[in-house]
């Protein structure tokens, strides 16, 4: 069974929060479509969204033409998730996913809560259901301290945002048997507390 996530009691309101997030963030919006083209230039049609909270993401990569597997962790969240994908609850930690059985893997802000030690066990992981050539997008906050959330929308919650350095994480993509593809980083705007990474790679 899997336990209770601190997301579970806010769902429902952060899906409403967060529904049409991406339309107005044209670049990050950018790299999931970048992604998505990679995936299907090489062929390949089933890509995983690791963490996919309610499915901000999984939604622009079905709209891109591929066949989506939205994870996560949290029931509730899960259960707001909308979009035209395989909706799932699980650990990204041990995927209930068969070896080389997606083309890619989209980890959109969902490393904020792994701790950089355990980063590369998780990317091993995120490697060992993606084909030979298959792909990786990670997108995560960078170059700030720890935000620590005690409440949001008006509910008691316990969440650590951890803002995880680039070059760290590049660093453990490469020993997790990654090639490094692309990256950027932006400038944090009105509404976030930290620059954004964006880091796309391809498993050898």
């Amino acid at each position: 069974m899997t336990p209770a996530s601190p997301y579970d009691a806010i769902a429902s309101d952060y899906a409403a929060a967060f529904a049409d997030e991406l339309a107005s963030r044209p670049f990050d919006r950018g790299f999931v479509s970048s992604f998505a083209r990679s995936v299907r230039f090489s062929r390949g049609t089933t890509v995983l969204d690791a963490g996919c909270g309610t499915g901000q993401a999984a939604r622009e990569l079905a709209e891109a033409g591929l066949d989506v597997i939205g994870l996560d962790a949290s029931k509730d969240m899960v259960a707001a998730a909308s979009g035209p994908a395989s909706w799932v609850v699980g650990d990204m930690t041990s995927l209930p996913l068969a070896d080389s059985s997606v083309d890619g893997v989209c980890a959109w802000y969902s490393i904020v809560h792994t701790p950089t030690p355990a980063l590369g066990a998780l990317f091993a992981e995120f490697r060992r259901v993606t084909v030979p050539d298959g792909w990786l997008l990670l997108a995560f906050q960078t170059a700030a301290p720890t935000l620590e959330l005690r409440s949001a929308f008006g509910q008691p919650v316990h969440l650590d945002y951890l803002r995880h350095d680039v070059d760290e994480v590049q660093t453990l993509l490469i020993e997790s048997g990654y090639l490094l593809h692309r990256d950027a980083v932006r400038s944090a705007n009105a509404s976030e507390t930290a620059a954004q990474a964006f880091v796309v790679a391809r498993r050898c």
